[in-house]
């Protein structure tokens, strides 16, 4: 079929059966043949049809695949990973066209001693929560290919010296930084005593518990060098600190990624169920065989779909209502010296992005800001069964829902739907307890 512009409008016509090229399954094998013989053979045993431009499709032929029953979108995968087409599902049509080529932008500078200026190799420059990092070459040059805007934190980390922490905005354009200069840990040699700490065990679950959280993907993660974390409990006032020497390295089987996070606070305070906690994030992808990166696609969309950079990019593209979100009005009024700490009241109307949402003084990035507390509700997330008892209005369905209290005057994000003062939110209900087991980096899109 050859693909015209009047046939796109009628992929949204048609209504799907509630099936899925992720499901649907279909017998095939070929043998030195082109992609038109496999595309007559998925459409011969499944409901779908697919659109494409004949130009695209013709050149590509001396396909092999070995016989055998796979999904059409595992099909797919195998068919068209060294093509220049990806595919998308649309109802029951599947489109295949060109990739788009990505455009990059470049972030370049060098890194020196602050005393001698002289250059540091095999530093590590990474963008905070992004998978986006490098090491600078002999003469401390270094190169960072960035396909968005936003506002980024740079990190400098490398061995005798203080780590850097620098933030820079990204408006589509190449950026030289200059020198980055990083000052020589001073060492002070004394009398070392070591005391081991009886209960360290218990605090260290304690912090993994509270870090990573309690859900299956977090369950899948694994700290590979704890060794590295200062933690503390002070009985008297039952508060749990902690932070890190140096890159802690966590990972996540589930999300196929491998953390290394700097953590400088971590505070858990018991008496009030408070968890808070800073520091920067590198993502390394793990790698993994097609069966593990297509587990590890679907988890992401399951950590992706619900979320705080969901929302907030949901919120950017005016798709709140499709993307699954209301947001409604809570108003609190504070109790004293009473066992209830809060009576609350929930708005019936659904407020609009306007009302909570407005441009900052920066190109790109955005600001949240609202009187009262916001509650938000995730209406494609029907099986949440964590603990929604903090949460009012047992009336609404039982959706997964948050309740977001903005503690500063405004709580800014950028384009990618990252926050750039997370400090200045407080979470209640289920974003409070998506933690470190389902972060995702900033640089993530479920369409890629």
């Amino acid at each position: 079929m050859v693909l015209m512009a009047v046939t796109f409008q009628l992929f949204f016509a048609i209504t799907a059966k509630g099936q899925a090229i992720s499901s649907v399954k279909v017998t095939l094998g070929l043998n030195d043949e082109n992609l038109e013989t496999a595309i007559k053979g998925i459409e011969k045993q499944t409901p779908f049809r697919f659109y494409y431009r004949d130009e695209d499709i013709k050149p590509i032929g001396h396909l092999n695949l070995a016989l055998g029953t796979r999904t059409v979108e595992e099909t797919l995968e195998a068919l068209l990973e060294t093509t220049s087409l990806s595919f998308k599902q649309i109802d029951l049509n599947i489109l295949l066209q060109r990739k788009i080529p990505q455009t990059f932008y470049e972030i370049s500078g060098r890194v020196v001693d602050s005393v001698d200026k002289k250059p540091i190799p095999n530093a590590s420059i990474f963008l905070s929560t992004s998978t986006i990092g490098v090491t600078t070459d002999g003469n401390g040059n270094f190169k960072l290919n960035i396909a968005k805007s936003g506002k980024y934190q740079v990190i400098v980390s490398v061995v005798g010296y203080t780590t850097y922490q620098g933030m820079i905005f990204m408006n589509n354009q190449n950026i030289n930084v200059n020198d980055i200069e990083l000052s020589p840990k001073v060492i002070k040699l004394a009398e070392v005593r070591v005391n081991i700490d009886p209960n360290w065990s218990r605090n260290y679950r304690w912090f993994k518990e509270e870090f990573l959280g309690r859900s299956g993907f977090a369950d899948k993660c694994k700290i590979l060098n704890p060794e590295i974390l200062d933690i503390n409990y002070d009985e008297k006032n039952k508060l749990l600190t902690a932070s890190s020497s140096d890159l802690l390295e966590i990972e996540n089987k589930a999300l196929g990624y491998r953390l290394k996070y700097q953590v400088n606070s971590f505070t858990f305070d018991k008496n009030i169920n408070k968890v808070t906690y800073k520091g920067f994030v590198l993502f390394e992808p793990l790698p993994g065989d097609k069966s593990q990166q297509r587990k590890w696609k679907k988890n992401r969309l399951k950590a992706y779909y619900g979320s705080t950079m969901h929302f907030l990019r949901s919120v950017l593209y005016d798709q709140v209502d499709e993307e699954g979100f209301k947001v409604y009005q809570l108003k609190r009024k504070l109790l004293s010296n009473q066992p209830i700490k809060y009576i609350d009241s929930l708005g019936q109307t659904p407020l609009q992005i306007k009302d909570y949402v407005a441009l900052s003084n920066k190109k790109g990035i955005y600001a949240l800001g609202f009187k009262d507390c916001l509650y938000v509700m995730y209406t494609k997330l029907h099986n949440y069964t964590g603990n929604l008892d903090d949460i009012p209005a047992a009336s609404q369905p039982g959706y997964a829902k948050t309740i977001l209290t903005i503690t500063a005057s405004n709580t800014f994000f950028d384009d990618n739907g990252i926050i750039v003062n997370p400090e200045s939110l407080i979470y209640e209900g289920y974003w409070a307890k998506i933690r470190i087991g389902e972060l995702l980096p900033s640089d993530y899109s479920p369409d890629n």
